[in-house]
């Protein structure tokens, strides 16, 4: 169904999905600094590049992954083969496990993570 201006009103804005996108942001710096503190290397110390493309896929990784699950589901609530609740609740749920098992409890956790990430201490 569309109206006057041409827009279908059915359509489900995908700007939706930049929340999962976020907390895979989040994650992903919470990744990078665990792994950035079990290399126990210096911030002006050069890397391997094996290396350094792992911490990129640590850094960005989950934002992608957690933004193609939304991307997907959400393309499933517009097709109308699945419920929003169920498009919450699921999301949800893989952003909680996601969390839980990096470690990341709390909010200090994730303040923690980017002090380490971002201070401009050497």
């Amino acid at each position: 169904m569309t109206d006057g201006n041409g827009e279908n009103k059915d359509e489900i804005n995908g700007d939706i999905d930049v929340i999962w996108w976020i907390l895979g942001a989040v994650a992903g710096v919470a990744l990078t600094a665990k792994y950035i503190q079990f290399l126990g290397v210096a911030r002006d110390e050069e890397l391997p590049l094996s290396q350094g493309m792992l911490m990129l896929a640590c850094m960005f990784g989950p934002a992608v992954v957690l933004g193609l699950i939304a991307d997907q589901f959400r393309k499933e609530v517009q097709r109308g083969r699945m419920p929003w609740e169920v498009y919450w609740t699921v999301l949800s749920g893989i952003a909680a496990s996601v969390f839980a098992f990096l470690g990341v409890t709390g909010i200090d956790d994730i303040l923690e993570a980017g002090k380490f990430l971002f201070s401009s201490d050497g």
